[in-house]
This record gives C-alpha cells, sequence and structure tokens, in this order.
C-alpha cells in the first residue's frame, strides 16, 4: 500500500500524450489518501510536513521562473549562440559534449541547482549542433555531481544524520560517487559518437572515445576528491567542474580562450559570481530572510536577464514577446517540478517512506544490496538530493546500525545514489522535454525527443549503477562496522 502511489506515479508516465502535471498530481493525492485512510497518518503530521517545505517550494518556483527568463534573453538576443561558437570550435562534437556534460552542466549545478543547469544548460547544447533528444540526454547526464548540488545542502543533512564532519561525507560520498562520473562519461561519449551524422565513427573510435569519456569522468573525480580535501564540501563541486571546463576548452580550441564572446558571458557571470557571493554571506553571517534572498540563484538570474537588455540588442518584437513567452514557459516547466516536490513531501510526511524502507529492513544482510535501490528511489521521487535524505537519512542510519555496518558509509552511499537516481526521475526528465521539445521539428535527424525515450535511456543507466553499487555494498559495507 505504501508504494501504490509511487506505481500509479509511473504507470501514469508510461502512458502517451498525458499531461506532464497530471502523474504527480494524482500519485500526491492518492499518497494523502493512503496515509490518512489506510495508515491513520495524523493530518496534522501532512500540515506539519507542508508548512516545513513550503518555502523551499517557492523558493524552486522561482528559480525556475529566474532561469526561464535568462534563458530566453539569452536566445532572442543572440547571445547564446555567440557563446555556444565559443564554447566549440567543431560543432556537436564529442569533446564538446564532454565540454559540456562534465564541466558547464554541473558547474551550474553545483552553483545553482533546481533545474538551472536543464534550462540553461540544454540550449547551449542546442546551439552547438545537438538534436533536441541527444542535448536533453547530454544534459541530464551532467547532472551527477549529486553530492555537491547547490553547494552540497543535502551532503550537510546526510552527514548530520550519520553523526560525521562534512568534510568526511564529502569524502565518503565522493569514494560512492565515482560510479556516476565514469559511467556518465561513457554514456555523453557513446551518445555524442552516434550522432555523427556526416561520419560515423568506427568501433575502435568509439571505443576509444568511451575510454576518454570514463577518463574525463575519473579526472573530474579526482578534482572533486581533491578540493573537498582542500577547500571544503560546499565549494569543492564547483571548483572542479570550473578547472575540468578550462582544460576542455583549451582542448577545444587549441589552447587559446580568445577571442572570447564578449557580453554574451556577462548574464552568467551575474548569476554564477552573483549566487556564490550569496551563499558566502548567508553562511557567514545571520541575515534571516535577506540572506536566503541573496543566497537564491532566482535573484541572480533575473538580474542577469534584466541588466543583459541593456546592452545586448534585441527586437522590439521579441521584447514584447517575451514576458508572455517566458510565462508559458515557467508554468509548464515549475508545475510538474513543484507536483514532485509535493509528492516527496507527502510521502515522507504521511509516514508512506518509512513504511517502504522499515519493510525491507527486515530482510537483514540482504537489504545491503537494496540500500542503493532505497536511496535511488528517494531521489527518483523527490528530484532533490537534500529531500531524499531527508526522506531515507534517518531510516538508513538505524538500518546500518542494526546490521552492524558504519552509518557515515550507508549514508554516503544514500547520498550519491540519490543524486544519480535524480538524473531519471520525473521532475528532471519532465523540465528536460518541456525546454527541448519546443525546438524539434519534423526534419530534426535522428530520435524525436519525447518523455519515453529519454527515459528508455536513463532509467536503465541508473538501474545497472544501482545494482553495481548493492554488490559493492554487500561485499564492503561490513567491513566498515
Amino acid at each position: 500500500m505504501a508504494i501504490l502511489p509511487v506505481l500509479l506515479t509511473l504507470g501514469l508516465l508510461a502512458l502517451p500524450r498525458i499531461p506532464g502535471t497530471l502523474p504527480p498530481l494524482l500519485g500526491t493525492l492518492g499518497a494523502a489518501g493512503i496515509a490518512l485512510w489506510y495508515f491513520a497518518a495524523p493530518a496534522q503530521d501532512l500540515i506539519t510536513a507542508w508548512n516545513a517545505n513550503f518555502w523551499t517550494l517557492i523558493k524552486v518556483l522561482a528559480i525556475i521562473g529566474g532561469g526561464v527568463l535568462l534563458s530566453g534573453v539569452m536566445d532572442r538576443t543572440g547571445a547564446q549562440r555567440k557563446l555556444a561558437n565559443w564554447l566549440s570550435d567543431g560543432g556537436p562534437t564529442i569533446a564538446a559534449a564532454l565540454l559540456m556534460a562534465h564541466g558547464v552542466v554541473p558547474f551550474l549545478e553545483t552553483v545553482t541547482g533546481f533545474g538551472i543547469p536543464v534550462l540553461i544548460g540544454l540550449p547551449l547544447l542546442l546551439s552547438l549542433g545537438f538534436t533536441p533528444y541527444r542535448a536533453a540526454l547530454l544534459t541530464l547526464l551532467g547532472l551527477m555531481i549529486g553530492p555537491w548540488g547547490s553547494m552540497g545542502p543535502g551532503t550537510l543533512i546526510a552527514a548530520d544524520a550519520a553523526g560525521s564532519s562534512l568534510t568526511d561525507m564529502g569524502l565518503i560520498s565522493g569514494w560512492w560517487n565515482l560510479l556516476p562520473f565514469i559511467a556518465s562519461g561513457i554514456a555523453v561519449s557513446i551518445l555524442a559518437g552516434n550522432g555523427l551524422i556526416e561520419h560515423k565513427l568506427s568501433r575502435g573510435q568509439r571505443i576509444g572515445w568511451a575510454a576518454v569519456g570514463a577518463g574525463s569522468g575519473i579526472m573530474l573525480w579526482g578534482l572533486t576528491m581533491l578540493a573537498n580535501l582542500l577547500l571544503g564540501t560546499p565549494v569543492a563541486g564547483a571548483v572542479a567542474t570550473l578547472i575540468t571546463s578550462i582544460m576542455w576548452l583549451l582542448f577545444i580550441r587549441r589552447g587559446r580562450l580568445t577571442p572570447s564572446p564578449g557580453l554574451s558571458l556577462v548574464p552568467y557571470l551575474i548569476l554564477m559570481v552573483g549566487t556564490i557571493a550569496g551563499q558566502v554571506i548567508y553562511r557567514t553571517y545571520d541575515l534571516g530572510v535577506m540572506g536566503e534572498v541573496l543566497a537564491s540563484p532566482a535573484l541572480w538570474s533575473i538580474t542577469g536577464a534584466l541588466v543583459s537588455l541593456t546592452f545586448l540588442p534585441i527586437e522590439a518584437e521579441s521584447l514584447r514577446a517575451l514576458p508572455g513567452a517566458s510565462m508559458r514557459m515557467w508554468w509548464n516547466a515549475a508545475m510538474p517540478t513543484a507536483l514532485y516536490i509535493l509528492f516527496g513531501v507527502v510521502i515522507a510526511g504521511g509516514g508512506l517512506a518509512d513504511v517502504i524502507a522499515g519493510s525491507l529492513v527486515v530482510l537483514g544482510p540482504v537489504y545491503l544490496f537494496l540500500l542503493p535501490f532505497v536511496a535511488g528511489l528517494s531521489g527518483y521521487i523527490t528530484a532533490s538530493g537534500t529531500g531524499a535524505n531527508a526522506m531515507f537519512g534517518a531510516t538508513q542510519v538505524a538500518a546500518a546500525q542494526g546490521l552492524g555496518v558504519s552509518p557515515p558509509w550507508a549514508m554516503g552511499l544514500q547520498n550519491s545514489a540519490a543524486g544519480w537516481a535524480i538524473i531519471a526521475g520525473p521532475a528532471r526528465i519532465e523540465l528536460a522535454y518541456r525546454v527541448a521539445n519546443v525546438y524539434q521539428r519534423s526534419e530534426t535527424p535522428g530520435p524525436a525527443v519525447s518523455r519515453g525515450a529519454l527515459l528508455k535511456v536513463l532509467l536503465p543507466l541508473v538501474l545497472l549503477s544501482l545494482g553495481l553499487w548493492g554488490i559493492i555494498a554487500v561485499v564492503f559495507l561490513p567491513m566498515t562496522g
């Protein structure tokens, strides 16, 4: 009964041409009904969970709104194209895909999170020449930086739950996260290589590029671990992905970063520098609501969009159409995301999450294999590492203690697996589909972008990774007790 709302949502997602808001809406209503009727959960528990997450929901809606506005401005002013021409010197190449998936997109995820990387990274990939289908997949694969997303609040929750320091939890999560780094690099190389229409790659070339993708993932992992050790967890992902972006950019542009894209880069610089500065101020000084506003990417993406309109050229007709187009895109992208967040809140607040995990814990040592699947389910449902760790963190720690294994190592696996499963979650897939589908044309080569087409690639990849994690957990975790 506890898993029924999840199965209902997944079943609805499989139906063609269904509105994006319907699966999470019915899933949320079903979860609330089962919690109140079957499990006799007090209504006050659901109200408390709603109150605790209300402002988070508002912040997410604002962040998506700012990202949509910034993306619209960059597209209509032509700045997106100029920036894409600077990022890639040879069109939709495998190197350009790795630059975006291991550099630009995860950098945006570490600095902003909450869908901004999809709203900005996907249009950039489209401008590089990738089809909507491949651009959506490559963008979602770039979200594998989970434990360090949004400056690591999910990892902080994981550290508190396991009773470890933030730096230690970042390092432990990093060891587990080696698998997503490598898997994403291989998948990016294969997907980008298969999209080269003009010249097909030989089998040897594909194997070679897959090795390069794996190497890129290992390089990013090593930089992340080093930055985590030397600079701390919150900024580790941002530093590592920025260095990786510069290294791939130097490779693509043959050692030269000039000529630069000029003013086209300014809106993104405002977003990135403003968000990082706001996060530092928020963590250093107690400014209350003002501190949260300064730390939110919503403020800086809106600021970047509005400031750029003062110096980037835009036609009068495009300027008049911008508010209406942005509002429609925001509604289509934000509403499903908000409902999936609410779905996770009800699952946790109604006690269904505890029932699901508790039912698995009684399996004893077998649960070690299932631990990453439970973690993946929490990330899949909530589309947030922070929400996933809040949902199942206490249960995972209790299970680890009961099975005689290290709570920090079990919680590190929860942290990484939840972050990796987000790439196949319905909230992120819906957002990527909405952004990419606008650019889908009947003459576009290759597969057409759709929710099912994205899920068909990403879900097996995630499930395979969870299975490998499960085997490693069975062998390794008992040694940590």
